[in-house]
């Protein structure tokens, strides 16, 4: 028969026993732990930089269609005057600048007032203008624009030809620090 010193040993040594699965649950508790925290981190991180992606493509989207509104603009203005009828835009035998008149409307405005001093050479004419597009977005309180240079070539043959360059931007702050540029060339 066992006496009470030996059922207290063995108690004690199954005890001890016990002790070290305990201390092994808490090290792979901590090593799960530790897995899923990192994954967590991983995934997180993934959904920051794809939400900056679609932030991005959303200003780009801006500034395209900024672009296209200026280059459309230029586009019809040019096209509804007619060699008869003059340019609307400056070419280097003008005697006026611009040879079509006022009141060249694009969006609500008057863009002959806009552009600036027009470059004009010998055998070619650019007019320069920026134009306002729309508010993007009530929070923000930014507007959409679009400088357009329309560029007219005369070659040694008298034939003329037309370059529209519309940039684009989804805000007109040059300063922003998220300020997207896109460009449309068209030529003619």
């Amino acid at each position: 028969m066992m006496n009470e010193k030996q059922k207290t040993e063995n108690r004690e040594r199954g005890t001890a026993q016990r002790v070290l699965p305990g201390g092994f649950t808490i090290f792979f508790a901590m090593l799960i732990s530790s897995l899923a925290l990192a994954v967590g981190l991983a995934i997180f991180d993934l959904t920051v930089r794809e939400l900056e992606l679609s932030g991005t493509a959303t200003q780009s989207q801006y500034a395209i269609y900024a672009a296209d509104t200026g280059a459309d603009c230029a586009l019809y203005w040019d096209l509804k005057y007619t060699d008869s009828d003059g340019s609307a835009f400056g070419t280097s035998t003008a005697s006026s600048w611009p040879s079509g008149g006022s009141n060249i409307l694009c969006n609500g405005q008057d863009i002959s007032s806009l552009w600036g001093t027009p470059q004009k050479t010998s055998n070619s004419a650019t007019t320069t203008f920026t134009i306002y597009v729309s508010a993007q977005s009530e929070v923000s309180g930014t507007t959409t624009c679009a400088t357009v240079d329309v560029g007219k070539f005369t070659n040694g043959s008298g034939v003329l030809y037309t370059t529209v360059i519309s940039s684009g931007y989804n805000t007109c702050s040059a300063a922003s620090i998220v300020r997207v540029q896109r460009t449309l060339q068209i030529s003619y």
